[in-house]
């Protein structure tokens, strides 16, 4: 699996050895497994400085703390710095009117791009030559690819997910 990784990290141009990259950890296996990663190529060499973000979107009240703070201990035990946001998804979905996957995922990069210019920041380094990390894996692509179809989408959209999509990249993409 790391071969894979790996490659897929290489052939897409993802991370570079001076790339600094904010790790967006839910607390799910997924994103657990890629704060690991993160953390192993980091002292590798291959990639530059992490830091995990855990966004608490406060939709599940004691289990949504209880990730937060596995996500906090996890940092601990990665030597990452660790950053955390709570966001009431909810009241801010009673005011918009918006739906709650939407400004979730609004909210979450918000604070992941947030995150990534205070990493920058801390680096020396342009916010231009800094990641976001996604644990969006092969599943993800396809569940993507098949829920625009289904809802619909205009010109250019109909498509899965992206290896890198800005800042957004998604090593894990080919496992």
């Amino acid at each position: 699996m790391m071969d894979t990784i790996e490659r897929t990290i290489i052939d897409h141009h993802l991370l570079t050895p001076a790339t600094p990259v904010v790790v967006m950890v839910s607390g799910g296996s997924d994103s657990t497994a890629l704060a690991y990663l993160m953390a192993d190529l980091f002292e590798r060499g291959m990639v530059g400085r992490p830091a995990l973000l855990h966004v608490n979107h406060k939709l599940r009240g004691e289990h949504a703390d209880a990730d937060q703070d596995f996500a906090r201990q996890l940092a601990d035990v990665l030597n990452m710095p660790f950053s955390a946001c709570e966001i009431d998804i909810n009241t801010i979905v009673e005011e918009t009117g918006g739906t709650v996957d939407a400004i979730a995922r609004h909210e979450r990069y918000l604070a992941a791009h947030e995150a990534l210019e205070s990493l920058c920041r801390h680096e020396a380094v342009p916010v231009s030559e800094g990641r976001i990390a996604t644990a969006h894996t092969q599943d993800d692509r396809v569940e993507n690819f098949y829920m625009r179809s289904i809802v619909g989408t205009g010109p250019g959209g109909f498509r899965s997910m992206l290896y890198r999509n800005g800042p957004v990249v998604r090593p894990l993409m080919d496992v």
